[in-house]
């Protein structure tokens, strides 16, 4: 596999911390204990401890602040933002090609978004009592549930949620008053199950991102677990919500075409692009998943150990055939 892919989690239930630090995959050597070290100091177990990094979004605006005051816009980004990132913003620029031109062709291009951007960053820790019971959620769900810190940062005007072996990565410039209080608690407790998710099964989590493991299943199963969590803790995300309204309304022919290419890697209509039907909403794949690993939930007895099998799944093919998915679409056919 590729850097990048080892040390990325595309957007937990460890019995001890020591457990976490297992989950650490970096590439060798020196980079792999200093990955390791950095993780294991910065893993909390209590929601209330969870931190919240806000360090690159303040070093962003001191360059902001540079560059108004007459400094170079390409130079003060580099010296102030780029070159004091955060673990969480050195895994961002590494995963999603984040540079100085991008930023400055952003902020042509958004300047309004930029000009608001401290008081986005006074809204979010407005908020952070909400993310702290939304992973409080987490913890009642998935009572070994550890949590790194969240990173909020500035990425190029895009609107991205991702996870990371540092922790979530959260870009902030899309955020309105608005957006923050309806949709990013649910963000980040999306993204704080794949940590868990990561930390359940260690290396394989990132078997699913290349080769003859990347399934459409698998994916859509990995995503839909953090999206049905999501909305089990928080009433999830607008975005979210919408592709799970259209499963729901077309579930039974959305199913039959899903078994036709899950086990393929094209992702298709399903994940990460739009569809090209008009009327279907990007993402369906992640409520199909989701509604797979509620169906899996729902029938099991013990939802704690459910919630930590879900988090553990490796066999996706297996995974589906014990969840009863497949019975309880035909169920419902029936009773149409």
């Amino acid at each position: 596999m590729s850097t990048t892919t080892h040390r990325a989690v595309r957007s937990c239930m460890p019995s001890t911390l020591t457990l976490w630090m297992l989950t650490v995959i970096a590439t060798a050597g020196a980079t792999e204990a200093t990955a390791q070290q950095r993780l294991t100091a910065n893993v909390v177990g209590e929601p209330e401890e969870a931190v919240f990094v806000y360090r690159d979004v303040e070093n962003f605006l001191s360059a902001t602040r540079a560059i108004a005051s007459g400094e170079d816009p390409a130079e003060a980004l580099q010296a102030r933002y780029l070159d004091r990132a955060s673990p969480g913003l050195l895994m961002f620029i590494e995963k999603y090609d984040l540079t100085v031109d991008r930023l400055l062709k952003a902020m042509n291009e958004h300047s309004a978004a930029y000009a608001r951007l401290d008081q986005t960053v006074e809204g979010i820790k407005t908020h952070e009592s909400v993310f702290r019971d939304a992973y409080a959620g987490i913890k009642e769900v998935l009572p070994n549930a550890v949590f790194p810190p969240t990173y909020f940062l500035v990425a190029g005007h895009r609107g991205i949620g991702s996870g990371s072996i540092e922790g979530p990565l959260i870009s902030i410039e899309k955020e309105s008053p608005e957006s923050i209080q309806r949709d990013l608690h649910a963000t980040l407790v999306h993204e704080m199950v794949h940590m868990e998710q990561l930390a359940a099964v260690h290396e394989a989590y990132f078997d699913i991102f290349s080769g003859e493991d990347r399934t459409l299943l698998a994916l859509s199963i990995r995503e839909g677990a953090a999206t049905f969590f999501a909305e089990l803790i928080t009433g999830g995300s607008e975005h979210k919500n919408r592709a799970r309204d259209y499963l729901l309304a077309h579930e039974a022919e959305l199913w039959q075409a899903f078994q036709v290419e899950m086990l393929g890697q094209d992702t298709g209509d399903w994940l990460w692009r739009r569809a090209s039907n008009p009327e279907q909403p990007q993402d369906v794949g992640y409520a199909m998943g989701a509604r797979i690993v509620e169906t899996y939930y729902e029938n099991a007895p013990d939802k704690h150990s459910a919630a930590q099998e879900i988090m553990a799944v490796t066999d996706y093919p297996t995974f589906l055939a014990r969840s009863g998915y497949a019975e309880r679409v035909a169920q419902q056919a029936k009773l149409k």
